[in-house]
């Protein structure tokens, strides 16, 4: 576990430093071979905003398409509807967006962000709401 959060902390100083490539190695080793899951995801979320960074949006996607704790789903979702956005895939973004959205609960701070989101892409939370209760009433 130690190993897990210390390559997290080294991460986060080199990508500070400009070193993103070094960085994004340190974070590739922590998802791979951390023992705990929770270190794994997150290295994972990192590791893919470092890829963003480099416009490698094909391989953040697959960061955050890996399997993860199901605390992480709203971070991931979101984190996927920024790629696809810059993708100029809008309207995936806005399913991931509504994904990460309804994934986080109603007392995280994190989902104004999110909501912020989706209204830049003229989708409106109150659709996303009301589409979460018609398909949980089915």
């Amino acid at each position: 576990i130690q190993a897990g959060q210390a390559g997290l902390l080294a991460a986060k100083a080199l990508a500070d430093a400009g070193k993103l490539d070094a960085a994004k190695s340190v974070l590739a080793w922590v998802a791979e071979k951390s023992s705990d899951e929770g270190y794994m995801a997150l290295a994972r979320v990192r590791l893919a905003g470092v890829l963003i960074e480099q416009k490698a949006y094909d391989e953040a996607l697959a960061q955050l398409s890996a399997r993860m704790p199901v605390e992480f789903a709203g971070v991931a979702a979101d984190r996927k509807g920024d790629v696809l956005g810059l993708q100029g895939k809008n309207q995936e973004a806005i399913a991931e967006y509504r994904r990460a959205y309804l994934a986080l609960g109603d007392k995280a701070d994190y989902r104004r962000l999110v909501e912020a989101k989706l209204n830049a892409l003229g989708a409106q939370v109150q659709t996303v709401a009301a589409a979460d209760a018609a398909g949980s009433a089915q």
